[in-house]
């Protein structure tokens, strides 16, 4: 660059001398004018068109940086995604593995678990320790679990008052704003000891008929507590979903007596309403 300026003082300086020598012509020194006019041009120019290259690199380089910071935003994406794919995988595992546990053992299985809202969870929790004789609550699986023994007489379907003041307390939980997308189903639940008395017998001839007939003995107050009906489920399993061994020659097993309640999201479990239509209850075992 600095010589491309030189350019036009050597043609001026060589004018010069010929003009002081006294032998150079006017035409011609104003040929070396011109020469010098259109050098400068050319010059400029050339200038002009150096600083249009260098802002296209710079323009360039700034492209490449941010191309640089979305490659390394994308890198850092695929990573977190690959981790959250191998914790819901090892997720994934554990829960297949309590599926076939559960399985082998002859329990009902669980079929997945269910993150209930946060609020419902809380007021559950709180259920439960406001009737810790009474009831348990599994949160990892959305569901209540009643005794049976301190809710019905032996053989009986009448809620005993005490149980209806916790489902009452249920109810209420259930028709929260938080708790309004959910579903409840009931399910009964027996030990092996057969139902032997006549009176008892001719209003449940078996265990089947005595689990489904407290599920609906427990929807009838949860209904009067104001949970809608379309919301329910009702569900008999008899004797043959225990949690724990019964004793031998049907002796029973107390914690097999139970009602499970389960707070479900209406599309996942048990049915397949529209999104337009609450989810019917399934017809009671029995009918």
């Amino acid at each position: 660059m600095k010589t491309s300026l030189a350019i036009p003082f050597v043609v001026l300086g060589a004018a010069a001398m010929m003009l002081t020598g006294g032998c150079v012509e006017k035409s011609k020194y104003d040929e070396a004018l011109a020469a010098n006019r259109r050098m400068q041009a050319q010059l400029d120019q050339t200038m002009a068109n150096l600083q249009q290259m260098q802002a296209k690199i710079d323009a360039l380089n700034a492209d490449l940086r941010d191309r640089d910071a979305v490659i390394a935003k994308l890198k850092q994406d695929i990573a977190l995604l690959e981790t959250q794919n191998r914790a819901w995988a090892e997720k994934f595992d554990a829960l297949k593995a309590e599926y076939d546990k559960l399985a082998a053992g002859g329990q009902a299985p669980i079929l997945s678990t269910i993150a209930l809202p946060v609020q419902v969870d809380q007021a559950l929790k709180e259920l439960a320790r406001a009737y810790p004789d009474l009831i348990e609550y599994l949160p990892e699986y959305g569901m209540v679990k009643i005794k049976t023994d301190l809710t019905f007489a032996k053989g009986s379907t009448d809620v005993q008052p005490e149980a209806q003041k916790a489902l009452a307390k249920l109810a209420e939980i259930c028709n929260t704003d938080a708790a309004l997308k959910l579903n409840v189903y009931i399910a009964g639940h027996t030990d092996d000891i057969p139902i032997r008395k006549p009176d008892t017998r001719a209003k449940h001839p078996d265990n089947w008929f005595l689990s489904a007939h407290r599920s609906i003995a427990v929807k009838d107050v949860l209904e009067k507590g104001g949970l809608s009906a379309p919301r329910i489920g009702v569900l008999g399993f008899g004797e043959y979903h225990p949690v724990a061994p019964n004793a031998p020659g049907n002796k029973g097993n107390a914690l097999n007596r139970r009602v499970e309640i389960w707070l479900v999201p209406a599309n996942r479990f048990l049915t397949a309403a529209s999104s337009a239509t609450a989810a019917p209850a399934p017809a009671p075992a029995g009918d």
